[in-house]
Order: structure tokens, then sequence, then C-alpha cells
């Protein structure tokens, strides 16, 4: 004991300023002050090691090194002031921040005490790393936060479930972590061992019986684990019977994988108002569907049979009268105007299935916009005529008219606005259609608009937002009996996004409708005027062509035979692709000018037979007559050798536009 009461104060205080970075002296009545003790590192800093007044001093030089986040703490808290009466209050001043230690933010640790040694008063300042304490604390303090942070989600998620098991993939050992009264009701295990043999015990108790197969074929641990290691994930709906009653559920299970090893989280929680609502949804869809489609067979119902019904009639009417040609004129007339109308009926129908089925597609070609122009107004002129009403067409702003477009779908898409305008416009009123050509667009392509406006019947705020939609038709028309499929402005839609355009149309009741559409379309190099009328070149040319007319069915093979003979041509039959054939290898080279050719026939199809006539005659124009009028039809003749396509029921005009373009003066494409 001795030994240890002769140990010098220098030598303790020597030891205790090891665990310093620093030990200033102090006088508190003179300021004045001398560093006792200073580490390598505190010395980096090239402050000095004596000095007067120690309270500036620190201010003015410890602002600088000073953390700029803690400075002005530091300010604010290090005045004699505060140290003064800190320490009348307690013998000491502490306080901790950050100084910059060669550019590293450090914690320090600074305490003032005071010391009272013959009636002189010092104050000791030493000034310690607490770095690591201080980092492990906020760490300590952001796990504890992360660690209430996770508890408090979890159990708000856990409210969502109706249970949530924790099974340790490793032990096999499970438990519940939350579940509901609702749950419990059920009388399952909430702890144990071997988690998927018991879930499939318990399922086979409590699971809907149409149900069960599907759950205990899928719900094993090795393809619960591959779905979760493959997607991160498993899930499946299913329904628990509570009682008599089944409720929809919906597992997940989820891995986690951590410091604590691998568990799996299967959580459950109760779908069946969602799954009632989806399922009630469904059911409105597709009643709605239904009705819709039952209005539109009955809609359809009603417009065929009205064309058939003047078609029969009027053909009654003129073989009553076929001594009377003027009444078997006007017979012909109306039949023809109705089979024309059946027509687009039966068209509607096929293009709206194309839609559907994706399978409607454009075929661009250079076209000329005039001749566009001039073909709807001379049919939509003739509709409205027959209607007494003011129809009007303003194309002045257009400048270019070559273009490269599908002209075919480009006149469905205006005749059909226009039509249907002319449809629900009364007597007397107007129509209009309004072609503008815009700013130029990108990449060589022009700009048009197309507006088509009517002081018709308008449509009805509640109708217009289904304007486009298939299958639908304003209730007012068909109480009116406005005939159509209810099909034009759905197709007409359709063609205008597929042409990469847009079309909407806005309306007033009583006051009619303005529909507008604007496409974009490449130019093919035209002049900025509008093209000249196409020439007519009569049908001399043909006179005495001989054409083989490849045709099973008798009607069919009558009609093209009696409009090639009326325009003076000469026509043989064929019943079918093989009697085709051996015609053409019995007759010398040159004896047929052409060949109109059915696809669907027996024994040898329409494909077939043209294969096999271009393995000796390459020349022979060979165009496709056919009711198979989808793109893909028109296509696959093109491949299988034919130089051209005509659907039935073809009109004579473009028979013989084809005829004229591979048998006439042009027969130079007969290779095309």
């Amino acid at each position: 004991m001795e030994r240890l009461l002769n140990v010098s104060q220098t030598s303790i205080a020597q030891a205790l300023a090891a665990d310093y970075f620093c030990i200033y002296y102090v006088d508190t009545e003179s300021d004045k002050f001398v560093e006792y003790s200073a580490s390598p590192e505190f010395k980096s800093l090239g402050l000095p090691d004596a000095g007067d007044d120690f309270i500036s001093f620190s201010r003015e030089r410890f602002e600088k090194l000073v953390h700029e986040e803690d400075r002005k703490f530091f300010l604010d808290t290090f005045t004699k002031e505060n140290i003064v009466r800190s320490l009348n209050a307690h013998g000491y001043f502490t306080m901790t921040f950050r100084l910059l230690m060669e550019g590293v933010p450090t914690y320090v640790h600074m305490k003032v005490t005071r010391m009272i040694e013959k009636e002189v008063r010092h104050a000791v300042i030493g000034i310690s790393s607490v770095d690591e304490q201080m980092r492990q604390q906020a760490e300590l303090r952001q796990a504890e936060a992360q660690r209430l942070t996770y508890s408090r989600v979890a159990q708000a998620l856990a409210g969502d479930f109706f249970s949530i098991y924790v099974v340790d993939l490793d032990t096999d050992h499970f438990h519940v972590y939350s579940s509901t009264q609702e749950f419990d009701t059920l009388k399952v295990e909430k702890s144990g061992e071997d988690f998927f043999g018991v879930s499939q015990k318990n399922m086979n108790r409590i699971i809907c019986p149409d149900d069960r197969d599907r759950f205990m074929g899928i719900f094993t641990r090795e393809k619960v684990l591959s779905i979760v290691e493959r997607d991160g994930s498993f899930t499946m709906k299913y329904r628990l019977m509570f009682g008599e009653t089944p409720v929809w559920v919906s597992m997940k299970a989820t891995l986690l994988d951590d410091k604590d090893g691998r568990h799996l989280i299967v959580g459950t929680n109760n779908i069946d108002a969602q799954m009632r609502r989806e399922q009630e949804y469904k059911q409105r869809m597709a009643d709605a569907k239904t009705s819709a489609k039952n209005d539109f067979l009955a809609n359809m119902s009603h417009d065929i049979r009205t064309p058939m019904n003047a078609i029969v009639g009027y053909t009654n009417i003129a073989r009553e009268h076929i001594g009377d040609p003027a009444a078997v004129r006007e017979s012909l007339d109306k039949i023809r105007s109705a089979s024309h109308f059946l027509l687009s009926l039966i068209n509607d129908v096929l293009d709206i299935s194309k839609i559907e089925s994706g399978k409607m597609q454009l075929s661009p070609a250079p076209c000329d916009l005039a001749a566009v122009f001039r073909r709807i107004e001379d049919i939509t002129s003739l509709q409205a005529r027959q209607k007494a009403l003011n129809i009007r067409y303003h194309r002045e702003s257009v400048r270019h008219f070559r273009v490269l477009a599908d002209e075919l779908r480009l006149e469905q898409v205006l005749i059909n606005i226009i039509s249907n305008a002319i449809k629900y416009t009364p007597e007397g009123k107007d129509v209009t259609l309004i072609a503008e050509e815009l700013d130029a667009a990108d990449g060589g392509k022009h700009r048009y608009r197309f507006i088509v406006r009517d002081t018709g019947v308008g449509i009805g705020e509640d109708y217009l937002p289904h304007i486009f939609d298939s299958f639908t038709r304003e209730q007012r028309t068909t109480i009116n009996r406005v005939q159509g499929s209810g099909l034009g402005l759905a197709i007409t839609a359709s063609i205008v996004e597929l042409m990469g355009g847009t079309i909407s149309v806005k309306s007033k009741l009583g006051e009619g409708s303005e529909f507008t559409v604007e496409l974009e379309m490449q130019s093919a190099g035209d002049e900025e005027t509008g093209g000249a009328a196409e020439p007519d070149d009569g049908c001399a040319e043909l006179a005495g062509k001989r054409i083989l007319v490849v045709e099973d069915n008798d009607v069919n093979a009558e009609i093209a035979c009696m409009v090639l003979e009326q325009y003076g041509m000469e026509a043989d039959r064929a019943e079918n692709g093989r009697a085709a054939v051996e015609t053409l290898r019995e007759k010398p080279a040159g004896d047929f000018d052409g060949i109109l050719m059915d696809i669907q026939m027996p024994v040898m199809n329409g494909f077939e037979a043209t294969g096999a006539i271009r393995a000796f005659d390459k020349s022979i124009p060979i165009i496709a007559m056919s009711a198979n009028a989808y793109t893909e039809d028109v296509k696959a003749c093109l491949d299988a050798g034919m130089n051209a396509h005509l659907a039935k029921p073809f009109q004579p005009e473009e028979l013989l536009r084809l005829l004229r373009r591979y048998l006439g003066a042009q027969g130079g494409e007969r290779n095309g």
C-alpha cells in the first residue's frame, strides 16, 4: 500500500493523458493557456501550444476545423458564459462535436474541469476521440429504428391476412405469426413440424372439393420452393369451406434468406369480396356482349330480309311483266340496288371479323387522290339525290394528289362516314365533305384532314362514347328502322387506326354531327395538281379474246360466261382444276388468251391447277375469281402464280378493267 501511495501525481496525470487527443491548462483569471499534452494527430492540425484568451482562440481556430453541420452548435455552445455557468453548477462542462482530422469527420468529446490550487483558479480542458463509440451508437439507433419500422409494417400488413406462417426451411418447424378469429374457426395447427404435410392434411378437410385436386397437386415443398426460387414468390387462389360457405382466399409465399436462416413466409388473405366483384363484372360484360350481339343479330335479320324481300319481290314482278321492258328494267334496277345493300351488309360482317381476328391488313400502293375523290363523289352524290339532300364537296386546299395509300380502304373510310351522314340526315338538309391538306409532315409525308359535316338528327350524349363500338346502333335508329349493320363506324375507326390516323366526332342532338379524320400519307412524287380523269378505253380491244372459265358452280360459271360474251369475248368452261389443266394441254399454245380461276373446287383446287399450268405455260394471264377475299387469300393467289384477284360477287366493270390490263394493249403485264 505504501508503494502505491508513493506513485507521483505526475505519473498518474501522464497515464490519464494518454486517452486524450490533447489537454490544455488554462488560468481562469488571466485566460492564458498552455498545452499540457497532444497526440501526433492533434499536432497535425497546426494549433499553437500556448497563448492568451483560450475562449477566443478556440472559437476562432476551431470554427474552421469543426464539421460544417456542427459549426453553429459549437459556436452557440462554446462560450465563456456557458462554461462558467456549467462549472458553477456541476463542476464540469462537456460537449461533443465533429472535427475534421485530415479531412475526415471525427467525433470528439471536450471536457472542462475546474481546479483550485493555493488560491489560484485553473481549468483543465481535455479533448478525446469518441468516434468509434458514436458510430456504434448511431448504428444501434438505426438498427433499432429499422427493427421498430419493420415490426410496425409487419403488424400493419398482418391485419390484411387471414393468417401468416413462418416456416424454418432448415428444420421444417413452423409457427403462426398472426391469425384472425375467422381463421381460428378452421381449427388448424398453429405450430409444429412438417408444414407442407400438415397443410395437405388440413386442406383435405377444409378446402372446397372443387379445388382440392388442384391444390394437392401444386402445394408440395418441392414445387413451391422451385417456383419461389424462380419467380421470387408463389401465389395461388382457392376456396376454403367455412361451414357450408366457400370463401375465396389467396395464398402468397415468399422466401426470407438472411443471417437468421432461410424462412418461408406464407400469408393467406380473404379475397372473396374481390372475386365476387370480378365475377359480377365479367358476367355483366358477358351479358352486355350477348345483348349487343343479340341486338345485332335481330337488326341483321331485319336488314338482310329487307333487301332479300325486294330481290324476291321484284324478281317475281319482272317475271310477271316479261313483255313490258320498262317494268322489267325498273324491277332490275331495284333488284340491283337491293343486292348492293345486301352485299354491303355482308362485307361489314366480314370486315369486322377480319379486324377482331387481326387479319385485316393494308395494301398501300401509288394512288391518285383526285381519282379517289371523283369516285367518292359519284357514289355519294347518287345516294344524296335519292334522298333529296344537298351535298357539297370542297377540296380546294389539297395540293398533293399522288400518295402511297390503300386506295380501297381510304374510299371505304370516307364513303362509310358520308353514307352514314346521308342515312341520318332528313330530306332537304345538308351534307358536306371537306378535304384539307395540312402542313407537311416529316419523312416526305403529306398530312390531310377530312371533315364530314351534316345537319341531320345528331347523336345523343349517352350514345356518343359508343359511336365506334361494334354491334351497336343508337336506340332511336332501331325504332325508326334505319337500316345498317351497326358495324360501319367501328370498321371505319379500326381502318383509320390501322392507317396510323385519328378519327373524332362531335355532335348535338337535333342539329347534326361532324366527323373528322386526320391521316398522314407518304408522297408518291406527285405534281401539285389533281390528276386527269382516268380514260375509258372501252372494250373493243377485248373483242374476240378467248377466255377459259374454271368454275364448279353452274350459276357462277353461266354469269361469268354471259358477261364475257356480252363484251364480245368467247368463253369456254372447265368444271374443276384438273379439267382446266387437261383442256390447256390438249389445245395448242396461245389458243386461250386468259383464265378466270375459281379457288375452292373439287378434284383439283385453283392453287393446284395454277401450279400445274405454270409448269408448262408461264405467260398466260390467270385471274383468281373467288369468294375468298381476305388479304392473305389475295396474297396466296399471287404466290401461287396468278396475276390478279377478283372477289365474288364481282362487278363487270372491275372484271373488264383487269382483262384490259392483262389481255389488252397493255398485255406486256401478263407476267406481272
